[in-house]
């Protein structure tokens, strides 16, 4: 062997020393397991600083929010209660109503509503899998057949900003994947399913607008006009989207999935819905008295009357509990009145279905009619609506839910910290109006009545007929110079 093979050789083998081959390496007899984690701690990183009287772990901007809206007293006394509610700040929407000048604030207050998911991201009861700190309008709330159709408005600055651009640099990725229960759907997925409950047809060969009245509203998710059903004469409200301008399509397939299957005289109820090109027309009944909250703001309703409203929105809400269905924005918005003494529940945008007494832990709802158990992050069932309904009959006492002159922040700390709100004229309700109230405010979940327990209230009792309403609805619309559809 020459020398410069000898050397070669002898390089290969230092080599061989140092990386052996593969099958020089030993073969174990069992595969090896790798097992799950154990003594896993989930440590919170915002902290209340006793000493500095301040939060540490939030952003600047979030920190400075809390502070500004609470006191250093209300900060120190009841730190967990402002913990609870520093996630809502930036995913609230406020939704606006035409309105004079003066009513600008109170009308601002009444359409914030909050679509917020907790639990890293994920509902525990397997709904959605992405954290919803949005920044586009809701469409679920405020979807109804009434007059009055609002705007959404955002309000989010800098640090939800730097989430929406995130998200909208976020490509869809050409891998096809398996879509897990739970997961949210695709804009395909979603436009695929409308398709399916669609009417074949069109809609101008069954109804044509009513060139008298026409528009009756208009906001993010589209118009609202009356129509006629060319067979019959009958008007109809239509709800006109453009599903181009809408961010969460699958919303709007929720509500009108809700509205097909769920047929109540206490409910909205649809009657069709068509698409037309990228437009989807939504067609339900007509209520032509519009929401309770004209009535609640400009006129004063007796405890009879209140006690009518109450029976016929419980009937709806229990109807919808019984069928596996929670509303989660029971309030005055969202129960529509008719000339003929209808009272309906709509907006059917945030229901959740549940079955028996199975839990929720997604933020979803207005602010000033949450429970302390949605704002305290606590998982709840469906005496959330029975919460609300509460708060709606203080807004029939006093013409507005408690808190409304606070900040929406500030209203979750209260609802955190306080639990039941105080009623102004408490002392001059009847003992069976005080004990129906209380039995809707009860802050433990397992004490607060259900839906079919209150139906049976004595205080419903005192209930006389809701044509006796019409003369309230009348004097609120001129107030108020909304149209009244003959």
């Amino acid at each position: 062997m020459s020398i410069r093979n000898k050397h070669k050789f002898t390089k290969m083998r230092k080599f061989r020393d140092l990386f052996k081959w593969k099958a020089e390496y030993p073969v174990p007899e069992e595969n090896m397991e790798i097992s799950t984690p154990t003594v896993v701690e989930h440590k919170v990183h915002v902290t209340y600083n006793k000493a500095t009287k301040s939060f540490e772990g939030i952003p600047n901007a979030w920190k400075s929010s809390i502070e500004k809206a609470l006191s250093k007293d209300e900060l120190e006394s009841n730190p967990e209660a402002a913990l609870s509610v520093k996630f809502y700040h930036y995913s609230i929407k406020k939704k606006i109503l035409d309105f004079k000048p003066w009513q600008l604030l109170k009308l601002l207050k009444r359409k914030v509503a909050i679509d917020h998911v907790f639990e890293n991201g994920k509902d525990l009861a397997g709904g959605i899998d992405s954290l919803a700190i949005t920044g586009e309008p809701s469409e679920g709330a405020n979807s109804s057949a009434s007059a009055e159709d609002s705007d959404t408005y955002e309000v989010c600055k800098n640090s939800t900003d730097q989430v929406d651009r995130a998200q909208n640099e976020v490509k869809e990725s050409p891998v096809q994947v398996r879509r897990k229960p739970g997961t949210k759907m695709s804009n395909e997925e979603v436009m695929e399913k409308l398709r399916e409950i669609c009417s074949p047809i069109k809609a101008e060969s069954v109804y044509e607008k009513d060139s008298e009245i026409g528009e009756i509203g208009s906001g993010a998710s589209g118009t609202v006009f009356v129509a006629k059903e060319k067979a019959t004469g009958r008007k109809v409200a239509v709800k006109d989207i453009d599903l181009e301008k809408q961010p969460k399509k699958e919303l709007i397939l929720t509500e009108i999935q809700v509205m097909k299957e769920l047929q109540h005289e206490n409910l909205v109820n649809f009657l069709d819905v068509f698409l037309q090109e990228n437009h989807l027309w939504v067609v339900m009944e007509l209520l032509d008295g519009g929401p309770l909250t004209d009535v609640v703001t400009e006129t004063v309703m007796k405890e009879t009357q209140i006690a009518a409203v109450c029976y016929h929105t419980l009937q709806g809400i229990n109807y919808l509990h019984k069928n596996g269905v929670i509303h989660r924005d029971i309030k005055s918005d969202n129960v529509l009145l008719g000339k003929d003494g209808s009272v309906k529940v709509t907006d059917f945008g945030f229901c959740a279905n549940i079955s028996g007494d199975e839990k929720r832990q997604t933020m979803v709802g207005t602010p000033y009619w949450m429970a302390p158990e949605v704002v305290n992050r606590k998982q709840y069932g469906k005496k959330v609506d029975i919460w609300s309904l509460g708060i709606m009959a203080i807004e029939m006492i006093d013409g507005e839910p408690p808190y409304l002159n606070e900040t929406p922040l500030r209203a979750l700390y209260l609802i955190a910290s306080t639990g039941k709100p105080n009623v102004s004229s408490w002392d001059k309700l009847s003992p069976e109006f005080q004990d129906f109230l209380n039995k809707c405010l009860e802050v433990d979940m397992e004490k607060r009545a259900s839906s079919e327990e209150l139906l049976t209230h004595t205080f419903l009792s005192k209930r006389i007929s809701t044509t006796t309403l019409k003369p309230l609805i009348e004097a609120a619309h001129n107030i108020l110079k909304k149209k009244i559809t003959q």
